[in-house]
């Protein structure tokens, strides 16, 4: 099984760019259309035209590199990959453009955002913006494409596709005619990771550990979820704490109430529409350093369940002091960061 370690945080969310309050009360569901200060986030030329999910995910993999202490730019461009989560950062995008062909023709659409309507594209401007030539992935399925982008990621590193890997989440607000569109995930959370065993620049938050699974209509819950979570849970010693972010469908049900049989701390959450929420909460516990034997779970509706196990070394060292947002990572790569 695959381990990512951790070398930088960052988050770009509605209210804050702190990955300690990725869990704060002042990420509001649903905000309004233009919550980001792209100027402020994103100094320079090229920007403010993207589609807001790319914006949001420029930013937190800005603030993560400046987090990291230039570990992404410490190996070659041709040793660096991108694998991204996302479920709906293009939705809006889409809704407009087919408002757009119905009212004005296709003529009518905004050259700069129109390849946009890809979803490989949120990948690829990333890749543009940090010179990673080694390889893009963009990972889509509902609820879990987060943590399923760090297993990839995880896998790719352990198969020498790469050195260092930027694993991302973004989503955006859904259109208003959207089911769920008032409980919407919004903003983007990244991370900059390597092999355990790789030297780096930057102190570790810990490492992250991901096994999925499925469960099928009708399955029995024991016999899905069993494996993943004997893999990740063999070597605890105690029962571990257990993040379950799940929905009220039948498949979270399932989930929780298996979780609820296990021998572990057990703490369940709302999860958003979208694939943001489990990664606000795994970002969230590797920034206070509280991820010691923790393990977040979330599932979909449609019987997609991904586990992730955190495991952070003890606070014996003091963070780094606060990043600054304003500084472009890009022009200095070896800027010192911040963990906040």
């Amino acid at each position: 099984m695959s381990t990512l370690n951790v070398l930088g945080v960052g988050v770009c969310l509605p209210g804050t760019d702190k990955p300690t309050e990725a869990l704060s009360s002042v990420i509001t569901g649903g905000p309004g259309p233009g919550w980001l200060d792209v100027a402020a986030a994103l100094p320079g030329r090229g920007y403010k035209r993207l589609p807001p999910g790319c914006q949001y995910l420029l930013a937190a993999t800005a603030n993560a590199q400046a987090d990291a202490d230039g570990a992404l730019f410490a190996v070659p461009a041709d040793r660096r990959g991108i694998v991204v989560g996302t479920n709906n950062a293009g939705m809006a995008l889409l809704d407009e453009q087919d408002r757009t062909i119905i009212d004005a023709g296709a003529d009518a659409i905004a050259p700069l955002s129109a390849p946009y309507f890809a979803m490989s594209l949120f990948a690829s401007r990333l890749a543009t913006e940090h010179q990673v030539n080694g390889f893009t992935l963009t990972v889509n399925s509902p609820r879990t494409a987060a943590l399923d982008a760090l297993a990839a990621g995880a896998r790719a590193l352990a198969a020498g596709r790469a050195d260092a890997l930027v694993v991302g989440a973004t989503e955006e607000t859904l259109p208003d005619c959207e089911p769920g569109a008032d409980s919407s995930d919004t903003g983007a959370v990244a991370l900059i990771c390597a092999r355990p065993d790789a030297r780096s620049p930057a102190p570790s938050y810990g490492t992250v550990r991901v096994r999925t699974a499925f469960l099928a209509p009708g399955a029995t819950a024991h016999r899905a979820l069993e494996n993943a979570w004997r893999d990740l849970t063999a070597d605890t010693d105690g029962p571990p704490r257990v993040d379950a972010i799940v929905d009220d469908s039948p498949v979270g049900e399932a989930v929780l109430a298996w979780l609820g049989n296990r021998c572990a701390d057990l703490a369940s959450f709302p999860a958003g529409v979208g694939a943001l929420t489990p990664m606000r909460h795994l970002v969230a516990a590797l920034a206070a350093r509280e991820g010691r034997h923790r393990i977040l779970v979330t599932a979909a509706a449609e019987g997609n369940v991904a586990f992730a196990r955190l495991d952070a070394p003890l606070p014996t060292t003091p963070l780094h002091p606060q990043q600054n947002p304003q500084q472009n990572p890009q022009q200095n790569p070896q800027q010192k960061g911040n963990r906040t």
